[in-house]
């Protein structure tokens, strides 16, 4: 079974945008999913562990309410049931999924058109799908190249490199500075 990830983000842009589902009703999506699939899904410990490991709780709330918006709003909750395994561990297949999407906020999926596709594409590499027209390889390169986490760390290295240039030049100017006292004093 192949998501066609491009479809799934066409039908949620034609769909207007509401309210964000309450947590437990996001909870009860997300479940169905996996019952329909015929796969137990995760208990509320299961649940409450999550939230419990969860770097940010309010974040991984976020995301509970997004990923049961996108299973509902298109075409991914099907394809998701239909493609599940019987063996499947749901709780396991939550847990790497939402450690997966950790940076992401349900804004940030909602509003721009590349965090949607890595939050959904890191759906379908969390229930071992494939991408619709893709080898394993070109999504992976794909995966890779949305990756928000990725961007976050070369943002901070290239602030931490211009941090340290700008203290490399206030050091320079001020060792100038005090050469060109030096300087003077052995002209006056």
């Amino acid at each position: 079974m192949a998501f066609d990830v491009k479809n799934i983000q066409k039908q949620l842009t034609d769909v207007p945008l509401v309210s964000p589902y309450p947590h437990e009703l996001a909870v009860a999506i997300i479940c169905d999913t996996f019952r329909l699939a015929g796969v137990r899904p995760p208990s509320r410990a299961d649940w409450e562990d999550m939230e419990r490991r969860a770097k940010t709780p309010a974040l991984w709330r976020e995301q509970v309410v997004m990923l049961a918006y996108v299973l509902t709003s298109s075409s991914l909750g099907a394809d998701t049931a239909a493609m599940l395994r019987k063996n499947a561990d749901a709780a396991t297949v939550m847990r790497g999924f939402f450690v997966w999407v950790e940076p992401l906020t349900a804004e940030m999926v909602r509003s721009n058109a590349f965090r949607q596709e890595e939050f959904l594409r890191k759906w379908v590499h969390a229930v071992d799908g494939q991408v619709k027209d893709e080898s394993s390889r070109d999504t992976s390169a794909r995966l890779k190249q949305l990756d928000y986490r990725a961007a976050l760390q070369e943002m901070e290295r290239a602030e931490q490199a211009r941090r340290q240039e700008a203290d490399k030049r206030a050091k320079d100017l001020a060792d100038a500075a005090q050469r060109a006292a030096d300087a003077r004093g052995w002209r006056e």
